[in-house]
């Protein structure tokens, strides 16, 4: 166990949050045993659908639950909790898939459930501990963690693809349980060393002089620029900061100010209902509902889509399905780390805001989902759309950790955890709509397999609508913010 902030304490408490991330994202790993379930037990698509977001909704809707255990049970105690449930999910389902426990969809959905919020809660305490550890240049440490949660899906696509690629049934039993040793043991290993280095006292009096310039850097990171920025524009566009109320002629008294630095200081923590009335805590919430929605849908889902597609070659459609579950990962995690790094850089230098970042992945899923329906007639043509598709998704998961901060470091967990029933709720809607669009074209085919274009077209015309609406939403933030004005 680390204690002291020391370089190496920092770094192996920076390598153990990445491991842990890497192994919190089951919900990027379903696409790889998610088709073989679907043909053994003889789902529905929409049947499929349920079972298929079932670990996004367990690590979306477990957000609050997750942010409870961390602030009640810190954060080895809550990894303790996730490492647990990281075994039972996974090995029950394995159990499931050799005829030892009963197959109906909603059992599987609960341990997949169980297993989206273990990785829920380990996720949230690697950033969480990143979060203490590591104040200047936050958005590029927890995109980096955010990045390598999303590398998930290409470590264990390519060990389904290499180790457990048979088709006599064995391979999905095998990489189910080989998943839940690996994520339970990654999260073991941070329970014991995952954790703040620091109280936050440490920071507070007995600096020395020669560290004023990290501690001006750490307070710009930790400013948060929405509530200062909403204090400055005021009720009414009446209210101004201290050095405005000054004239020629009188002094502010004493008490003024100190009332003025109250409110000041009480609009630097939003969380709750507040957060989510906050024009930019709302425009976050319906990015994430969108574009997390949309991009989760796909990848859980793009197995039933190259299976719908003409494909040229013999590769068998496991190995076109674990491409694309890497490909996805790989795109999803450079875009975390990507942007999560740019918006860094154009907050400190240019005085741009991170809400401008969740406009560029709105209007690049649009033009993805346009040329989606329009272009994409055989399985080949899909891949830059996995590719786009990924690196808007990890844009807003790569960014969102870091903009939520701005309200509040203390209200971080819990901001975030109530944050995260957007992409919950968008997963499952959008889900259920391809589903439901997916089956009634089988019908009107004829066959239990979908097969064309049109089997897929109608719930991504509903995607664009979405997406408009929210590139609507986030106009009208940054208006209302004036965040259309550089802060530099």
């Amino acid at each position: 166990m680390l204690h002291q902030p020391t370089k190496f304490a920092l770094a192996v408490s920076f390598l153990t949050a990445i491991l842990v991330a890497n192994m919190s994202g089951p919900q990027y790993v379903y696409p790889a045993f998610g088709t073989s379930l679907t043909t053994k037990f003889n789902w529905s698509a929409l049947e499929n659908s349920l079972v298929s977001t079932a670990s996004f909704v367990g690590v979306s809707f477990s957000g609050p639950l997750c942010a409870w255990m961390v602030e009640y049970l810190g954060i080895r105690g809550t990894l303790r909790v996730s490492g647990v449930l990281a075994f039972a999910g996974p090995f029950l389902l394995a159990q499931t898939y050799a005829g030892r426990l009963p197959s109906h969809f909603v059992l599987c959905a609960i341990y997949l459930a169980c297993l989206g919020i273990s990785g829920a809660a380990a996720y949230l305490c690697a950033l969480d501990s990143q979060s203490h550890n590591f104040k200047a240049y936050r958005g590029m440490s927890m995109g980096l963690t955010s990045a390598s949660l999303g590398l998930c899906g290409v470590v264990f696509s390519q060990v389904n693809d290499h180790f457990f690629s048979k088709d006599d049934g064995e391979g999905a039993y095998g990489l189910l349980l080989f998943m839940s040793i690996a994520m339970a043991g990654g999260m073991a290993i941070g329970a014991f060393i995952l954790g703040p280095l620091a109280p936050p006292s440490d920071n507070d009096d007995d600096v020395p002089p020669n560290k004023n310039h990290h501690l001006k850097d750490d307070e710009e990171e930790q400013q948060p620029l929405l509530q200062d920025q909403q204090l400055a524009i005021g009720n009414n566009n009446h209210q101004h900061y201290v050095d405005d109320f000054l004239d020629d002629d009188t002094t502010l008294d004493q008490q003024s100010i100190a009332a003025r630095s109250d409110i000041s200081t009480e609009s630097r923590e939003l969380s709750s209902l507040e957060f989510f009335l906050h024009p930019a805590g709302f425009a976050l919430f319906v990015a994430l509902f969108v574009v997390l929605g949309l991009g989760y849908v796909y990848l859980a889902s793009v197995g039933q889509i190259l299976l719908s597609l003409p494909a040229a070659g013999s590769a068998s459609p496991q190995h076109l399905r674990n491409v694309h579950v890497s490909v996805f990962s790989l795109a999803n995690c450079s875009a975390r780390a990507a942007f999560g790094t740019l918006s860094d850089l154009l907050k400190r230098h240019w005085g741009v805001h991170r809400l401008w970042m969740f406009v560029g992945a709105t209007v690049g899923i649009l033009f993805n989902m346009i040329y989606l329906i329009t272009f994409v007639n055989t399985a080949d043509d899909l891949l830059p759309v996995t590719v786009a598709m990924a690196v808007m998704y990890g844009t807003v998961f790569g960014v969102a950790p870091a903009a939520t901060t701005e309200f509040g470091t203390q209200a971080f967990a819990r901001n975030w955890g109530w944050l995260l029933y957007a992409p919950a709720f968008g997963s499952q809607i959008f889900n259920i709509l391809f589903g439901a669009l997916y089956d009634r074209e089988a019908q009107r085919q004829g066959t239990h397999l979908c097969h064309g274009p049109s089997c897929f077209r109608q719930t991504y015309i509903v995607g664009i609508g979405c997406a408009l609406s929210c590139i609507a939403v986030l106009t009208w933030a940054i208006i209302k913010l004036r965040l259309y004005q550089t802060s530099r």
